[in-house]
């Protein structure tokens, strides 16, 4: 019977799943004459190309600067560590992937892999209800027309284990309604688009 604690949940399991936010969370920059994309913020989806970084002053080592498809010759972009990049050959979109559009995905898997890693604690892994909490409350606040069974492909993704899944899945339906029922903010079915899109 295979142990939880082999893959855990969170990051590095959502990697291991083709999660293309945790995937390429950078520890280092990209090297000059890379193509990438942009896959979080505003900028989402935006591609460009790594260029030499004008000097003095050098830049940080975590940043670097791109010539953006679309810009002028003479506009440069720079590229902060906060933003999540990833390289050319740029990957198909998981078949967990949610119907969501790119910066929404990305957001979303931010909260997805916090809640993940809150619940781990030597070497086991937990259900972290005030972390779910907040899983429930985006997807509520950012009117994402995801059900129940498209979050748990998420969560499964990144490491969620099978045992937890009606109980989870439970909890999102009821706690959604409930926070419909008190505040409103309905899901919005036109953004229900195809995967990772950045229309």
């Amino acid at each position: 019977m295979p142990n939880d604690t082999v893959i855990l949940p969170g990051r590095n399991k959502g990697a291991t799943s083709g999660c293309p936010f945790c995937k390429n969370t950078r520890l280092a920059p990209l090297q000059v004459g890379i193509r990438f994309r942009i896959l979080s913020e505003f900028q989402a989806g935006r591609t460009g190309i790594v260029v030499e970084s004008p000097a003095p002053p050098p830049l940080p080592p975590t940043e670097f600067i791109a010539q953006m498809d679309g810009d002028p010759p003479n506009v440069q972009m720079r590229i902060l560590p906060r933003e999540i990049v990833e390289p050319f050959p740029f990957s198909a979109p998981a078949e967990w992937a949610p119907p969501i559009s790119l910066p929404a995905a990305c957001e979303l898997d931010s909260v997805v892999v916090g809640f993940c890693e809150a619940g781990l604690e030597n070497d086991r892994w937990a259900i972290n209800w005030p972390f779910y909490n907040e899983v429930i409350r985006f997807i509520w606040y950012r009117r994402l027309p995801i059900d129940a069974n498209e979050l748990w492909s998420v969560l499964s993704a990144h490491g969620v284990p099978d045992r937890f899944k009606t109980e989870l899945l439970d909890f999102f339906v009821k706690g959604r309604h409930l926070l419909v029922q008190a505040c409103g903010r309905k899901p919005v079915k036109k953004k229900r688009v195809k995967p990772l899109s950045t229309v």
